[in-house]
């Protein structure tokens, strides 16, 4: 049988360092395959239009005129696949949801670079642009906008523009140079979605098993540690990060079992970066390979593992890790090939020490397939969860208080005879997704906080079949340490320690020019533009309305004293209750060394799409460079009448946006502009902003600002 080779293990041995590259040597635009990294490894891959280079110690990734695989990446190795290889990369994609899709006419695409966000005059913007403007990378950028323009792309038929919504892989791959790695390997795939911003694909048993949807643009932690047949995915990011365990630990997101390369090469390949014409770059800080002797099994991090073969009843048997086998009802033997229920109704649980976020089982089905359960959340005999699957459908059923229900029933999803089927049950404490041979069953995720708690995993079958093996049960905790070995640093999240300013825009009405803040006794006053923010019995709104937008950027701000750092949060509401009433949000911060020197970070909600956004724009030296804005979408975590707490932490450099404290974008001056200097915070504040249409009565309430 295919899972036969699963459970040998690696003798033990110390840690085995095969490869460390910190990209810390800067390396010339189209100058870095073919130099050795750290450890001395050379690093391998494809650069084929020249894009890639190193600076401010992290490798930059940009933008491909002729979108695809085989064309940008780097490779190391090759290594042979064995129980324990792990590799790692901490990196941040450009745009997690890059994909190919078509642009307005060029000349209105260029009719709107020239005019910008309408803060400047024509005339004046390119005047600054001529002096002051970012040239790097402007003819790549027209020559884009020139093949996905509508009117024109249709004469680039030498290289036309396929569909394509996978962007990035990192992993393991079976070649140097991987065709498809959505279709080899042991890789993670990010896939664009458009309104909910990534999803996170990993490879399992030939298919893409989809761990979540709502990847933001973060820096993130991606590790595959191989088996010898197989690999288990671990992901981290900031704390609160949606879908990601917070660094220094990882969350386990999947199981492959059935990948068999033996000959694998650790690395990363980007497709394509940017969204609706905006390209902006991946940026990676590091990567390693390790032999790891504590995971040197074929079930690595689990805290309950069992490969379920031998002979002999299964009561009262100790795991091969953790805990011991409790038989509630029935009987199940161990044979050479599996475990099999020798009576009707056997149910059998391991209890663990703490929750299950990760289990993974092999089911070898017979020629008539009968019923099964993977059970979770176990507490006791009466209340539990299981997932039911046979020769005919899916079930999601809870047992509580001793009462059974079906939550969810599907014929979409069953055993095929005489097949070897993977179930696997991810899931977090308050959201659970289960998957049958890598497909999502249901096709939805659950919100469920039940038993949430509960330690304990287990099997069950309806009917003794000697011809259906249980094989190689395990479960991993929600969260699991960072190899040491594997530690690449950590990503940036500076916290405000003192707050210095707040101001719940309360009190006496009028413009908000002018009032002094209760906390910190700042003036504010209006350093952008000719709309107006009104101080109301409800907070400082926008004047303005669906028929009167806001007339273009305004901006207010007070002095601050701590040059360094600042981090502001401010409650706003967006003004609408519901989509087509034409209202647009555009509320949010501006962070402000000088009239020529400021960021400014917003939300954006539009009945033009499907979701909504947080947006930052850089105005730099005296220029903005609109289509160098860098976004995240964000779903419907910012909807009509509904208020949201904002966040932004700025050191100058680095600066981090969260919504209700969800941290959703990251980035690095020097991400965007690879010569940025640091600015200076001299003033911070509030602003409307102007982006493909303008405000129209956003609410801010609860402005506070700490260094």
């Amino acid at each position: 049988m295919l899972i036969d080779q699963i459970k040998k293990t690696s003798s033990s041995q110390p840690v085995k360092h095969l490869l460390t590259d910190k990209f810390s040597d800067p390396r010339s635009i189209g100058q870095v395959i073919g130099t050795p990294s750290l450890s001395g490894t050379i690093r391998k891959g494809k650069d084929v239009e020249k894009r890639m280079k190193i600076d401010n110690n992290a490798l930059r990734l940009q933008p491909l005129l002729k979108p695809g695989w085989q064309r940008q990446g780097i490779a190391y190795g090759p290594y042979t696949r064995c129980h324990g290889l792990a590799f790692a990369i901490f990196l941040l994609n450009g745009h997690n949801t890059s994909q190919i899709d078509r642009v307005e006419p060029l000349k209105a695409r260029l009719h709107r670079w020239l005019i910008g966000t309408e803060t400047d005059k024509p005339i004046q913007r390119l005047w600054r642009w001529i002096w002051h403007g970012p040239k790097i990378g402007l003819i790549q950028k027209l020559l884009w906008w020139v093949r996905t323009t509508s009117r024109i792309s249709k004469y680039f038929r030498r290289f036309p523009l396929k569909s394509l919504d996978e962007n990035l892989a990192v992993g393991w791959f079976a070649n140097e140079v991987p065709t498809d790695p959505t279709t080899e390997g042991n890789t993670f795939i990010v896939h664009a979605t458009g309104t909910h911003n990534g999803e996170l694909w990993l490879r399992t048993q030939d298919n893409l098993l989809s761990a979540f949807r709502g990847l933001q643009n973060l820096q993130v932690y991606y590790v595959v540690i191989l088996r010898e047949q197989g690999a288990a995915y671990y992901a981290a990011s900031v704390s609160n990060a949606a879908g990601l365990e917070t660094y220094p630990n990882l969350r386990p997101v999947g199981i492959d079992a059935f990948e068999q390369s033996q000959t694998v090469y650790a690395g990363f390949y980007q497709s394509i970066l940017g969204q609706n014409g905006f390209r902006v770059d991946t940026r990676v800080y590091g990567a390693e390979v390790a032999q790891l002797p504590d995971l040197a099994t074929w079930y690595g991090t689990a805290h309950l593992a069992d490969y379920l073969a031998g002979e002999g009843d299964l009561d009262q048997t100790a795991a091969e890790q953790g805990g011991t086998w409790t038989l509630e009802s029935g009987n199940y033997q161990r044979t050479p090939t599996g475990l099999v229920a020798t009576e009707p109704n056997s149910f059998a649980v391991l209890q663990g020490n703490e929750p299950s976020g990760l289990i993974h089982l092999l089911v070898y089905s017979s020629t008539l397939p009968t019923e099964i359960q993977l059970i979770w959340r176990f507490q006791d005999q009466k209340n539990y969860w299981s997932f039911w699957v046979d020769g005919e459908q899916c079930q999601l059923q809870r047992v509580e208080k001793g009462k059974r229900e079906i939550l969810a029933v599907s014929q979409l999803w069953s055993f095929q005879p005489n097949t070897l089927n993977a179930l696997q049950i991810l899931d977090d404490g308050e959201t659970f997704s289960l998957f049958l041979n890598g497909q999502l069953v249901f096709r939805k995720r659950f919100i469920e906080t039940r038993l949430q708690n509960a330690t304990g995993v287990g099997i069950g079958s309806t009917q003794a079949n000697p011809h259906l093996f249980f094989r190689a049960l395990e479960a991993h905790p929600r969260t699991v340490e960072i190899p040491a070995a594997l530690d690449l640093g950590s990503p940036w999240n500076v916290q405000g320690q003192q707050m210095m300013i707040s101001d719940s825009f309360t009190g006496e009405t009028g413009e908000l020019d002018g009032r002094k803040t209760p906390t910190g006794s700042k003036i504010w006053h209006k350093e952008i533009g000719t709309g107006i923010i009104q101080l109301t019995e409800n907070g400082a709104k926008v004047q303005a309305d669906a028929q009167h937008p806001n007339p273009g950027r305004t901006a207010y701000t007070v002095e601050w004293d701590s040059p360094n750092f600042a981090e502001l949060s401010v409650e706003i509401t967006p003004p609408g209750t519901r989509r087509g009433q034409r209202e647009k949000g555009r509320g949010g911060f501006i962070f402000w060394q000088d009239a020529r020197n400021y960021i400014i970070l917003n939300n954006w909600l539009d009945d033009c799409y499907g979701g909504a956004s947080i947006s930052s724009f850089f105005y730099l030296n005296g220029f903005e460079e609109l289509y160098d804005a860098v976004w995240t979408n964000v779903g419907e975590k910012i909807y009509w009448g509904v208020s949201h707490q904002l966040t932004m932490r700025f050191d100058g450099m680095n600066y981090l946006a969260l919504i209700n404290d969800e941290p959703v974008l990251y980035r690095a001056l020097t991400d965007v502009y690879p010569n940025a200097s640091r600015l200076s915070i001299n003033r911070v504040g509030i602003v409307a902003n102007w982006e493909w249409g303008n405000d129209t009565g956003s609410l801010f309430k609860d402005f506070i600002a700490k260094a």
